[in-house]
This record gives C-alpha cells, sequence and structure tokens, in this order.
C-alpha cells in the first residue's frame, strides 16, 4: 500500500511549484488511482478476467503509474521500475491479451493522470499546469512505445518456442514405428490442423532450404515450414477436392510426397519427400514427384547394382560415335518422357520418323526396345542411373528422362506441367 508518510520516506521532496506538488500528491495516492484504472480498463474488449485477474491489473497499474510520476516529475526512476514497462509487454503476450487493446489500456493512463494532477492543482495554477500536457503525454508515450516492444519481443520469443515444439512432436511423430493416436493428436493441436484431413509434405533439395522458406514466407505459410534433421519442409493441410500440389510448389527444387490420408500417414509421405529431394540434381529447377521421378530415387537405391544394369544396357552405345550416342540417348529419353513418338518429335523439333529411325538404332545396338513395356522400365532406370553418376550440368538433362528437369522448356512449348501435378496425388 502506499500512503503520504511512505511518499514522504521514499520520495525526496520537490520544490514548491504547484505541479510539482501535485505529483507528489498523486504519488502518495497509488493505492486509489489504480482501483480507478482497474475500473476503466475492465470496460475495454480483451482484458476478460480470465486471462488476468483484478489484482495483476492493480498491481502493474500501481507500478506503471509510479514510473510515469516519476518521469513526469524528473523524479529518481528504481531499476525496478526501469523495466515495468517491457515486463508488462512480455506478460501481456504470454496473457494473450491483443495488442490493440493493450495499447488502449495504456493510453488510458494519460488521462487518469491528468485527471489526478488536476485534482491537486488550485485554481489560480491552472494555466501553468496546462503546459505539462506535453510532458504527461512524452511519459506516456515511452512507456506505450516499451509496453509495444517488450510485447513484440514476447511474441518472437513465443513463436520461437512453438516452432521448437512443432519440430520436436514432428520427429516423434515421424520416428514413430507404429500409429500413436494421442501422438499424432498432439501434433494436430500444435499444429492447428484436423488430423483427418489429407496433407502434402514437400521437402528441400539439399542446400536449396531458403528457396522454399521464400516461397512459403510470400504464401503466409510460416507456420507450415519446419526445419527437421537438416532439411525444410512444409506440410500442407489440402483443401477438400485438392487433388494437386500448388503451382509455386511445383517451381522449386523440392521432393513432394503424394497425399497422405490422414496425419498419421504424414510419417512415410515426409521419408518419401526426403528421398525424391535427395535426388534432385544441383541446379535443377522444378519439384521431383513419386510418379515422375521414382526412377531418380530407384537409381540411386540401386549402388553398384545400379550401376552394372546401366552399363549392361546402355554400354554398348560406347562403340558408336559420341554424337550419335548421344542423339539416341536423348531421343529414348524424350520417348520415355513424353510417353508417345509425335510428342516426343515436338519436343526434339524433328520428324516423326526420324525418332522410329533413332529408336531403331538404339534396338540395334543395344538389344532393347525402348517401346516395349518391360524394356522401357530398364531403359528408364539405365538412364537415371547415368543422370545420378553424371550429377550437375549435364546430368541434370539425362535426368530429364524422369519428367520434371531437363523438359521444363519442352513441357512449356506443349502448354503442360499437368503431369507433374498429378503426381502428387
Amino acid at each position: 500500500m502506499h500512503n503520504s508518510s511512505d511518499t514522504e520516506q521514499l520520495w525526496p521532496a520537490v520544490s514548491g511549484t504547484p505541479v510539482e506538488h501535485a505529483i507528489l500528491a498523486c504519488l502518495g495516492e497509488l493505492d486509489a488511482l489504480a482501483a480507478e484504472y482497474l475500473a476503466e480498463v475492465r470496460q475495454l474488449s480483451g482484458y476478460p478476467a480470465s486471462a488476468i485477474t483484478d489484482e495483476e491489473i492493480v498491481d502493474t497499474a500501481t507500478a506503471s503509474l509510479e514510473l510515469l510520476l516519476r518521469l513526469i516529475g524528473d523524479l529518481p526512476v528504481t531499476q525496478d521500475l526501469r523495466i515495468v514497462s517491457t515486463e508488462t509487454g512480455r506478460r501481456r503476450a504470454r496473457q494473450g491479451i491483443p495488442i490493440d487493446s493493450l495499447l488502449r489500456a495504456v493510453r488510458m493512463d494519460f488521462r487518469l493522470i491528468w485527471r489526478a494532477l488536476r485534482r491537486h492543482v488550485p485554481p489560480e495554477s491552472l494555466v501553468q499546469f496546462a503546459e505539462q500536457v506535453v510532458p504527461i503525454w512524452d511519459a506516456v508515450e515511452v512507456h506505450t512505445t516499451d509496453i509495444h516492444a517488450g510485447y513484440l519481443a514476447e511474441l518472437a520469443v513465443m513463436e520461437r518456442e512453438a516452432e521448437h515444439e512443432r519440430a520436436f512432436l514432428l520427429r516423434r511423430l515421424f520416428a514413430a514405428e507404429e500409429n500413436d493416436p494421442r501422438l499424432v493428436g498432439q501434433v494436430a493441436e500444435a499444429l492447428r490442423v484436423d488430423p483427418r484431413s489429407r496433407f502434402l509434405v514437400a521437402v528441400s533439395a539439399a542446400d536449396r532450404h531458403a528457396e522454399l522458406r521464400r516461397a512459403a514466407a510470400a504464401h503466409g505459410l510460416d507456420e507450415q515450414l519446419h526445419d527437421i534433421e537438416g532439411s525444410s519442409l512444409i506440410l500442407l493441410e489440402c483443401e477438400p477436392g485438392q487433388d494437386a500440389a500448388p503451382p509455386w510448389l511445383l517451381e522449386l527444387p523440392v521432393g513432394i510426397s503424394p497425399r497422405a490420408d490422414g496425419l498419421a500417414g504424414v510419417s512415410r509421405m515426409w521419408r518419401t519427400a526426403r528421398r525424391l529431394a535427395a535426388a534432385v540434381p544441383e541446379n535443377h529447377e522444378g519439384a521431383y514427384s513419386v510418379r515422375e521421378n521414382w526412377d531418380a530415387v530407384a537409381a540411386a537405391s540401386l549402388g553398384e547394382f545400379g550401376r552394372v544394369l546401366e552399363r549392361s544396357v546402355l554400354g554398348p552405345l560406347d562403340g558408336c560415335p559420341p554424337r550419335e550416342a548421344a542423339l539416341l540417348r536423348e531421343t529414348v529419353a524424350a520417348v520415355l518422357r513424353e510417353g508417345t513418338v509425335s510428342r516426343a518429335a515436338q519436343a526434339l523439333y524433328c520428324h516423326r520418323n526420324t525418332v522410329l529411325n533413332r529408336l531403331g538404332r538404339f534396338k540395334e545396338v543395344t538389344g532393347v526396345d525402348p517401346l516395349h513395356p518391360g524394356d522401357a522400365s530398364i531403359v528408364r532406370i539405365a538412364l537415371a542411373v547415368t543422370a545420378a553418376a553424371a550429377g550437375a550440368g549435364a546430368g541434370a538433362r539425362s535426368v530429364s528422362v524422369v519428367g520434371v528437369s531437363d523438359s521444363a522448356a519442352g513441357r512449356e512449348r506443349n502448354g503442360s506441367r499437368g503431369a507433374v501435378s498429378a503426381a502428387a496425388r
């Protein structure tokens, strides 16, 4: 409790101006002023008793009013009082008080202090008192600014904590070998999603995390972005009837999973998206999906066996002149990518008969027929192994056989990226 005797002990005597005497008088009646503040602030929206008690409002108001009166009167300010504004902002952020309601409540201090001081100013000194408007307002603005800064700083801390919690729960979900309904419920609550929804998982390619982060921020999806085990991923809750990944995501160097039916199925899709992301060539633009890029993932998984298979299928091309071997590879890749000889001819800017002739020559040299379903899958894997071994640059062109890499230009010429979208289903 604050009273006159406390005031005389805690505050030095001020000189005899009426305004200074009014400040000293108000410092002696802080409890009454805090009660008056409580009555007014409870009329504001955003200050429910369930979030903040009367006792806390009174305690904070007492300290804040003391700080403001000392600033106005140019009186000493203790270290505890100096941090009142910032700490108030931090507490209100934790309590979930809306920032607009908080700032309205803080600016009420001006009216309250003005009325309180005026009650102690004699009529003949009101003109001199009116000159105190600016110092009072300046003090309240400093207080308000510090509260706002504390509020925003605490929000940033809370967001980091929430991000860490989400990442921790996601790691547990991804590591779980069996469906754990309780864990699924915790993850759904932390992510604020319906666990029964369908989800898409996209994982950034190595050293390309910044691109996914920028795109997520541009589309207001920061909360859906997570850092797990050295890679960035975005977890998208599909809208009803949504069958494909959003177009902006398809332009990024990421691995995109098929849809997971429910949050419990996200773990498997995360592992799938990671493997696709690992197969994305350096400097490649565009997403990798299961339907179009399965062979790149399969090639990376085959190891030494894959290299043996690649040599057994494509090794005979080494006997051809380099230019001819390159044309045969390119043509076979285009046919496998485009699906028909006619579309491959369009993508390669050559006649359909030219494509057929090259396919015939490829069969003659290697003994495998790319138009035969069984042979086509073997050739596709062999080409993917070649692309994986080549890595960036020239290898990025070889991997176009799987659909979303080299043929970006060809796909745009054909006016379609539908196969990539469908692959995210």
